[in-house]
């Protein structure tokens, strides 16, 4: 296995051969796939011990990230690992690409999708010290340029180290928010709670649907159901998003679909991937995709039939997954970000802040430029939003005459 390791101690700056009173940390980078797949049974120990830990947390996870989206997309597998006293305590697995050609950025392994911080550290009253140590060893060995943590928990411990380090870098918001159960009785309760006015919208859609004939919902747990339902779930994603103009980084990629498929394959136990299926007379008309675990359902994304989209489909299998959670007191993790129709649903929400730091002066030229690319982009949506749409019409038509007569011009 190729891997580097050194000693290095919490209640120091810098590697050291002493003792610690709070416990010597051995950290290992791992580099090779053999050593990623000779983690696994320290992974899960590891997982298990956390506080309701998730399936996008598991060593299935990551390995299939890795095997349909990292390996194919050229990475480097960068997975930092803490033991103490031989005992793995911290996992913090990462992935080195690289940015517009002359940079490297050290992110999360996995899918490569919006997902939450993917690091694991043991939950014990040296974690904030475990942590300070595995930073300041990841600042000195990274190789990359950069370090990208993703959408971190505000005031969860790796918050707390991160947010307080001198780094130069840069740092975004966003919201998670999510369905609990605690302060409603049943689902009369909590559907009580929710604006008079949207219940008896979706009310009165809802009712009209089942009308039509046999409405079916509830998990896919045949595979070749699964295989045929993902197929039609995509195409029809691929579509809503031409016929809106909405795009999707991760939706649109090659390895997307791929991911789905091996994340879905494994037999459904107590966690895994999973699909719920609204059916119309046996006929699917919508379907959600989300992980589930012991405490949670974390919801990715959602697919309806357009020929059905008077009757709200959207909302009327949100409506269903959410008495399917109810029923089994889990929460209903919206993920990330703050749209209206997640808040109408939501009774929490929790900030997250992603970083972006710089390892030295080329780094930092990147962020700089990311920040400079991300001003265009928010300048050039402002003016499109602006500018009259017969206006910008007119300038397109201009732009393609000019275009035309440009390439007539050199054929001559």
């Amino acid at each position: 296995m190729e891997w580097a390791a050194m000693q290095f101690h919490h209640d120091l700056c810098g590697p050291s051969g002493g003792a610690s009173a709070a416990g010597e940390s051995i950290f290992e980078i791992v580099t090779d796939e053999a050593g990623f797949l000779a983690l696994e049974p320290e992974w899960e120990k590891l997982r298990a011990q956390l506080h309701e830990p998730r399936f996008s947390q598991s060593f299935r996870w990551f390995h299939s990230g890795w095997e349909t989206t990292g390996r194919p997309r050229g990475r480097r597998l960068f997975i930092l690992v803490a033991r103490v006293n031989g005992r793995v305590v911290l996992i913090w697995p990462l992935a080195i690409r690289r940015e517009r050609l002359f940079w490297t950025v050290a992110a999360p392994l996995g899918p490569e999708w919006t997902d939450y911080d993917p690091g694991l550290v043991e939950d014990s009253p040296g974690t904030i010290e475990r942590l300070r140590g595995a930073w300041r060893f990841l600042r000195i060995n990274c190789p990359a340029d950069v370090i990208l943590v993703q959408h971190c928990r505000e005031g969860e411990p790796l918050q707390d180290v991160i947010g307080s380090d001198a780094t130069p870098g840069a740092a975004s918001t966003d919201l998670s928010t999510y369905v609990s159960w605690e302060r409603f009785q049943d689902w009369t309760s909590y559907w009580n709670a929710r604006s008079r006015k949207w219940r008896a919208e979706v009310g009165r859609r809802s009712r009209r649907f089942a009308e039509l004939g046999d409405v079916t919902f509830g998990i896919v747990e045949d595979q070749a159901e699964f295989e045929s339902l993902l197929a039609w779930s995509l195409a029809h994603k691929t579509a809503w998003m031409a016929r809106t103009g909405l795009d999707n980084d991760f939706m649109r990629t090659a390895e997307f679909p791929v991911f789905l498929r091996e994340i879905g394959a494994a037999p459904l136990t107590r966690e895994g991937f999973v699909m719920f299926a609204l059916k119309l007379d046996g006929r699917p008309v919508a379907t959600r995709f989300g992980a589930l675990d012991a405490f949670r359902y974390e919801d990715f994304f959602e697919v309806h039939d357009p020929e059905f989209a008077h009757y709200s489909l959207g909302s009327f299998a949100l409506v269903e997954c959410l008495k399917w959670c109810r029923e089994r007191g889990l929460v209903y993790d919206f993920r990330i970000g703050a749209e209206p129709h997640k808040l109408i649903w939501a009774t929490g929400d929790r900030p997250l802040i992603t970083y972006r730091l710089a390892r030295g002066p080329w780094g930092r030229v990147l962020l700089w430029v990311n920040a400079a690319l991300e001003e265009a982009r928010v300048a050039k949506d402002r003016a499109r939003t602006s500018i009259p749409a017969e206006y910008r019409r007119g300038v397109k038509r201009a732009l393609a005459e000019w275009k035309s007569r440009l390439f007539r011009f050199r054929r001559s």
